[in-house]
């Protein structure tokens, strides 16, 4: 019999891998053990193998782009300046440009409270002491860092590990503003049914919801508008405005109230 922490254990072996939170790695497992029929107790070495191969691929592409360039020990909250942190992660420094105009849209909506879900380091620009910050990610050393920058700013937030695949969302809490930057590309591959179900589930006015307009290769996208999520908002409801910035576009909508498209 093969134990399940082993196999956890032999995933995160991988560097790129080595930050995610046990439940997040068997979300993971357990759905390539259903899709392959692999069988825990009677696993041969090469079906071992296969298994963390194939587990190692899906949390590859989950968490590839969202992972710190370093160690969050390594880093001094109180001696770096919030460009440099901004840097140390792969996402958020594509975003660093248009942080500034993201401020200065949530300063106008003057909520009070944000759930940022998937957040990557999006704390270290977007919080203040304004309020409230609920930031969540799948790795850990996203987490470690964001907790020592509120700690170190006295800002009112809290940082914990949350897998969307998971959703269970009567978890998270009730905020003005959720945050959904270039996670749902991420999460769901093959229809739409998850993300559906993520934006009806979370209790939250509005929406910012950002997808890359970037292949993986770091080519521009002849089509970067998300057709999907414009049908699957208007099936809904749910007018939005679209918000194009150099590397990403921006789908914002209120669920209570909606606001006229652009």
């Amino acid at each position: 019999m093969v134990e399940v922490n082993y196999l956890i254990n032999e995933v995160r072996k991988k560097k790129e891998l080595s930050g995610l939170d046990d439940s997040v790695i068997l979300i993971s497992l357990e759905k390539q053990i259903r899709k392959g029929k692999f069988n825990l107790a009677n696993l041969k070495k090469r079906e071992i193998k296969n298994l963390v191969k194939l587990t190692r691929g899906e949390l590859r592409i989950i968490a590839g782009s969202f992972n710190l360039t370093t160690t969050s020990r390594d880093i001094n909250v109180d001696k770096a300046f919030k460009s440099d942190l901004l840097n140390l992660h792969i996402s958020t420094r594509e975003r660093v440009s248009s942080y500034p105009k993201l401020c200065e849209f949530i300063k106008n909506l003057k909520v009070k409270s944000i759930l940022d879900l998937g957040c990557g380091l999006n704390p270290i620009a977007l919080a203040n002491a304004d309020y409230d910050y609920y930031a969540s990610d799948i790795n850990k050393e996203n987490i470690n860092l964001i907790e020592r920058f509120f700690k170190y700013n006295n800002f009112k937030g809290e940082a914990f590990i949350f897998d969307l695949r998971n959703i269970k969302m009567e978890k998270l809490p009730s905020t003005d503003l959720c945050l959904l930057l270039k996670v749902l590309d991420v999460v769901e591959k093959r229809g739409h049914k998850l993300a559906e179900e993520i934006v009806q589930s979370i209790n939250s006015k509005y929406f910012l919801v950002s997808f890359s307009t970037k292949t993986l290769s770091g080519k521009s996208m002849n089509h970067p508008q998300r057709g999907w999520i414009e049908q699957m908002l208007s099936r809904l409801g749910y007018s939005y405005e679209i918000i194009k910035e150099k590397n990403e576009i921006f789908y914002f909508f209120e669920k209570t109230h909606p606001v006229n498209a652009l």
